[in-house]
């Protein structure tokens, strides 16, 4: 995306509108693909080669891998909060 400097003289409602616009336009270009996860996800459960609850696993999984995610401080985190909501429903 690029702005110039004509971007300036527009108003906030139309910035809005054009940012809705273009929101829009992304979210149904998505939408395809969307629906091909939603047949892959289906296509596993209904084989049975993976229960809902591996795929939801593995795609966690999957997005901490590619995110680097460090594993000893996100346990460090997940033990404080396991504890911190431990407490909150004693």
């Amino acid at each position: 995306m690029s702005f110039n400097q004509d971007d300036k003289l527009l108003t906030t409602e139309e910035h809005i509108s054009n940012y809705v616009r273009e929101f829009a336009a992304i979210e149904d270009a998505m939408e395809p693909f969307k629906e091909q996860r939603r047949d892959l996800r289906e296509s596993y459960d209904d084989n049975g080669w993976l229960s809902k609850e591996e795929m939801r696993l593995a795609v966690k999984a999957y997005r901490l891998v590619k995110s680097d995610t460090d594993m000893e401080q996100l346990t460090e985190y997940f033990n404080k909060l396991k504890r911190t909501v431990r407490s909150i429903n004693v």
